[in-house]
């Protein structure tokens, strides 16, 4: 395990370069829900070219620039989709965290722990 102690710039930076290290594999990030402040643990992975059931995100249809606000896009690997019958259709949607609240990542076999 490696203990990270950055500020709040050089920790996003520092997040920043981990996915860009991680590249296409699964990465597990923890982190706090900036809604209800609650901790999350996602397994993601970042660079989906082709997921099965969601479709990519083409950007129209958000209203703001996930750039200004320090949030990454993530393909969550655990998250159930169901179809509008209440029936399980398959696995995976995209999801948003801030690079800001990241506690803890895992990344190529490396724990990373912000403190």
């Amino acid at each position: 395990m490696v203990i990270v102690e950055k500020g709040k710039r050089d920790k996003v930076r520092f997040v920043k370069s981990l996915i860009k290290e991680a590249g296409n594999q699964i990465v597990g990030v923890t982190f706090i829900k900036r809604e209800d402040g609650s901790r999350r643990k996602m397994t993601c992975r970042f660079r989906v070219s082709k997921p099965q059931y969601a479709s990519i995100p083409s950007g129209k249809k958000m209203r703001y620039n996930s750039k200004d606000y320090n949030l990454a896009t993530c393909f969550d690997v655990n998250a159930l989709k169901y179809n509008r019958q209440g029936r399980l259709n398959g696995r995976g949607a995209w999801k948003s965290f801030g690079l800001d609240t990241v506690e803890r990542m895992k990344v190529l076999g490396t724990i990373y722990k912000f403190v």
